[in-house]
């Protein structure tokens, strides 16, 4: 009996976790900086999904963090999907605690790309964190220009890929189970778009007799 509550337990707190990943989503998702926040006064309506909470918690996190505030999305989704499969929900406490480090690497690395048209920020993708991190990094890479932003940007993807894994609780056995898959599923596309090819060819070659006939 201890034993299925503690598990019904688990199951429940992954689904909580699992709906508040859902909220986050939808607060960053609609995030306006037009919204009234802790900075910006303004009387006009609230596009936020969340209403005027969604948009006071969404606004620091953009400014702080930028796209890397997404980071906390994904690090509550995985883990509520963990706790209610029972996949690996033993190194909750002992990874979890190292998630606002990997956010952090995220928005350094979101820094290293260019904003696009629709970024209407007075920072980059990473935020004023990600920014000042990466400024300060490019001050000691031993290179200069595009090549500087270049090698700091593949390190630091790579990096923050494995500390993100990390996080998300991956571990070996894990990681070897994906790789198989993304294989086994790689030679199954391939091979269905050669017979699909094939089949296309032979109908083709058939139609071309048919119609010098």
């Amino acid at each position: 009996m201890q034993a299925a509550i503690e598990r019904r337990g688990k199951e429940l707190l992954g689904a909580a976790l699992m709906v508040l990943a859902g909220l986050v989503t939808m607060m960053l998702a609609s995030y306006s900086p037009d919204d009234p926040s802790w900075f910006t006064a303004t009387d006009q309506p609230v596009q936020n999904l969340l209403g005027r909470m969604g948009a006071s918690v969404a606004a620091p996190l953009y400014v702080i963090a930028g796209r890397g505030a997404w980071g906390i999305a994904l690090i509550l989704g995985i883990w509520g999907g963990r706790m209610i499969t029972h996949r690996g929900e033993d190194r909750a406490i002992s990874r979890s605690i190292f998630a606002p480090i990997g956010v952090a690497m995220m928005s350094v690395t979101a820094a290293t790309h260019v904003a696009d048209e629709g970024w209407n920020q007075s920072f980059g993708l990473g935020g004023l964190f990600g920014d000042t991190v990466l400024g300060a990094l490019l001050g000691v890479v031993p290179a200069s220009g595009s090549v500087s932003l270049a090698m700091t940007a593949l390190l630091l993807t790579i990096l923050t890929t494995g500390m993100m894994l990390f996080v998300l609780g991956f571990d070996r056995a894990e990681l070897a189970l994906i790789v198989r898959r993304v294989l086994y599923w790689s030679i199954i596309a391939y091979d269905r778009l050669m017979f699909a090819l094939g089949t296309g060819a032979a109908m083709s070659v058939r139609t071309a007799h048919t119609l010098q006939d």
